[in-house]
Formats: C-alpha cells, sequence, structure tokens
C-alpha cells in the first residue's frame, strides 16, 4: 500500500467520499524526518496540512532562560498545520521537532481548503479537530495556574495510563515510561528535580513504586484522587 492511500484510515478522514480521498492522496506527499529535526520552527508559517504516519513529533517553546515547555505531542494518525486552513501566513508559535525517526504527509493547503468548500463533512471534521485541541490547550492552562506541580504530575501520569492502557482496569499495572523525568518536566510545566520528588511522594503515599522510567501503579483509585485534587 502507498503511504499515501493511508489518509482513508486517519479518523479525520473517514467518511469521506472515494473522490475527495483521491484527491487528497494526489496532492500528498511523504517527506521523513530523523531524529531531533526540526520540521517548523517557531516564526515560520505552516508550508502544508500534515498528518503523522509513523514517529513523533513535539511541539514546544524555550523561554530566553532555556526553559522548555512542551505543548503537545503528534503521534501516528494526529494531524496537525490546522490554522494553515484558514490563515496560511500566519506564522507558528511553537516549534515542531521530531522525536525519533518520523515520516508525515504533507498536503498542499490549496487543495485541502478547495475540499472543504466542496465535502461538508471534511469542514466539520477539522472544526471538531480545532475544538478539541483548543479544549486541551484550555487544560494546560488550568492545570498551570491551579494545580501545584506534584498534582500536575499525577494528572499527567494518569493522562498518559488513559491513553497507553485504556483497558487496564483498577488493578497493579507495571508502565515503561517513553520520557525522561526532565521531558515530563517539560511538559507539566516545572522542572526535573520537582519531578522526582513528586514521583518520591507517590511512592511514598503508597501509589506507585518508579524505577527510572518503569512504574508499577500500586493505587490508581490514589492516583486519581491526587490528580483531581
Amino acid at each position: 500500500m502507498h503511504a499515501t492511500e493511508m489518509l482513508k484510515e486517519i479518523p479525520l478522514f473517514k467518511g469521506l467520499s472515494d473522490d475527495t480521498v483521491s484527491r487528497l492522496e494526489a496532492a500528498a506527499s511523504v517527506k521523513r524526518l530523523e531524529d531531533g529535526e526540526v520540521y517548523l520552527a517557531s516564526g515560520q508559517p505552516p508550508r502544508a496540512f500534515c498528518v503523522v504516519l509513523s514517529g513523533q513529533l513535539k511541539f514546544y517553546r524555550v523561554n530566553k532562560a532555556g526553559k522548555e515547555q512542551v505543548f503537545g505531542y503528534a503521534r501516528p494518525h494526529d494531524v496537525f498545520g490546522l490554522t494553515s486552513l484558514t490563515d496560511p501566513h500566519k506564522a507558528s508559535h511553537v516549534d515542531c521537532q521530531a522525536r525519533m525517526t518520523t515520516e508525515v504527509i504533507e498536503i498542499e493547503l490549496p487543495v485541502i481548503r478547495e475540499l472543504m468548500h466542496r465535502e461538508p463533512a471534511l469542514a466539520v471534521a477539522i472544526l471538531k479537530e480545532q475544538s478539541k485541541r483548543y479544549s486541551s490547550m484550555l487544560d494546560l492552562v488550568d492545570q498551570l495556574s491551579l494545580k501545584d506541580a506534584h498534582n500536575r504530575l499525577a494528572k499527567w501520569l494518569e493522562s498518559w495510563i488513559v491513553l497507553n492502557h485504556a483497558d487496564s482496569g483498577e488493578n497493579e499495572l507495571m508502565i515503561v515510561l517513553p520520557y525522561t523525568q526532565s521531558e515530563i518536566a517539560a511538559q507539566i510545566g516545572t522542572v526535573r528535580e520537582v519531578v522526582s520528588r513528586g514521583f518520591s511522594r507517590m511512592e511514598k503515599d503508597g501509589i506507585l513504586k518508579a524505577s527510572g522510567k518503569r512504574v508499577t501503579i500500586l493505587s490508581r483509585k490514589r492516583l486519581r484522587q491526587m490528580s483531581e485534587s
């Protein structure tokens, strides 16, 4: 199967007519990024509407003091470049970097904008995706302003489990996190030392046991309670 044919498997494009999917595929090309390669720098306008085929992209900013804030990751089947559909000249406010070897499908902006006018289902799907992103950003702002760092860590951990181990239930669960403590800190707006203390606090409270990236969740109920406090 040609890589662009995978577009019909992307949730955003499911339910579209075969003609629309064919038009998208005809305007698509595959780009390979190496680990650490910057795909889009802050201040540049997105050059295409993109779909992640494999690997992972990180969206982040670094302030003058060198502190990094991660706003999110794009994983296989995720899309990005939504703002370019309504404002093609608007510069990105974040940097986008491959976190591992990554392949993305780039779709020409004029083509997908034209198809949005012709295919209401595509326009509605994109609006829903934009709404989801907006809600995620509001949730991040809420956490940074209203929760302390240890509660944000518990919230991050619980959310990661829900996303990656949806059927784990309430039983004891051993997981291997794909991030270092410094990378987790960048996602929740703090520093590595605070994340380390947060894991130590949860160990003391009997919520989990941690050894490097390997974490055993002892009580999902208590983890949720900490994440919601």
